[in-house]
């Protein structure tokens, strides 16, 4: 029982350091960037950070579409290109050796232990999409997202406000 508690309660700290649905904020842990290329056309990019998986950026992504279609009084969205331009970084610990020696005589007797110098792969996640907006349900051969559902179904799962 105390080893579930437990991992549930490291599994709740690690999911709140994930990014959050703000603006993007390097002190804030990432989030989204958009930019208007044409009346009804954006970019919208999110900046994750390690703690955040790839698919909860690329929903963080579409959340941020969907709303910015209904911002400019768009109902609808459909996305011309996506990009994944995830980074990675390393660290590795330092390392410490600690050594126990004794002599006797002239020969000297000991032991010796190095910890730390393991590296960590950190995963940076960043989605990137182009979205053009519609007004009316275009007829067209593709995904059509329908933003207000989008935005009220990925609120719920994300848990955003």
């Amino acid at each position: 029982m105390k080893n579930k508690l437990l991992m549930a309660s490291c599994c709740l700290v690690l999911a709140s350091c994930a990014t959050s649905y703000q603006p993007y904020s390097y002190l804030g842990g990432g989030g989204y960037r958009d930019v208007q290329l044409a009346e009804n056309v954006f970019k919208v990019t999110v900046e994750a950070n390690a703690y955040t998986s790839s698919d909860r950026a690329t929903d963080l992504a579409l959340l941020r579409s969907a709303d910015l279609t209904m911002q400019h009084g768009f109902k609808y969205f459909i996305i011309g290109s996506m990009s994944n331009d995830s980074r990675s970084a390393l660290y590795t610990t330092p390392s410490t050796t600690n050594i126990n020696m004794s002599s006797y005589g002239n020969t000297a007797y000991g032991t010796a232990q190095t910890y730390g110098g393991q590296t960590y792969v950190f995963q940076f996640p960043t989605p990137s999409m182009t979205i053009t907006c519609f007004k009316e349900k275009p007829a067209l051969q593709t995904t059509i997202y329908a933003a207000e559902i989008v935005s009220k179904s990925l609120r719920a799962q994300l848990g955003v406000n």
